[in-house]
């Protein structure tokens, strides 16, 4: 079989080999031994494509994740400490490449937000995978060493108001 490279092509090979498979084993009975032999090199075949499709498919996934994230270069929190962590507020500051029309260029930008639920989906990846450094030790005590189950259990604490079983002093 062609090594194809694309989703669209992997899957249509492998849709012709499962089609092609299938009437193979349909003719076992009638043939028997060679189409017992074809049938084990379609079936090679066919794993080795949906293999080929889940790695095609993986690469993907990091490209498009790699390519969301390469405008990032800085993000910093500022908190205004609460009576809780319930009630601080954290201010978000991040640099991310934006387009500027006088430069005719993507320039690095500061934006700003306030709170984590206003953070851009894009910027919130970007904290969690490759600057989990810069979230607010009170946040990360909630799950130490898990950002993103860290993160879970504080906005579900945001909406029921209080944080099940942990400190919430800032």
């Amino acid at each position: 079989m062609t090594q194809n490279t694309t989703l669209a092509d992997i899957a249509n090979e492998i849709e012709a080999l499962d089609a092609q498979l299938s009437k193979i084993n349909d003719l076992v009975e009638l043939i028997g031994k060679p189409a017992i032999l074809k049938a084990d090199e379609v079936a090679k075949a066919l794993a080795d494509a949906k293999d080929r499709f889940a790695d095609a498919l993986a690469n993907q996934a990091e490209l498009e994740r790699e390519a969301r994230l390469k405008n990032f270069t800085d993000i910093r929190i500022v908190a205004s400490p609460g009576k809780n962590l319930m009630n601080t507020e954290f201010m978000i500051y991040y640099t991310r490449k934006t387009w500027n029309n006088d430069a005719k260029e993507s320039l690095p930008k500061v934006h700003e937000c306030r709170g984590f639920a206003a953070l851009d989906e894009a910027a919130y990846e970007y904290l969690v995978t490759v600057k989990p450094e810069a979230i607010p030790a009170e946040i990360m005590a909630l799950a130490p060493g898990n950002a993103q189950e860290a993160f879970g259990l504080y906005f579900v604490g945001k909406q029921r108001g209080y944080v099940k079983g942990a400190a919430v002093a800032a």
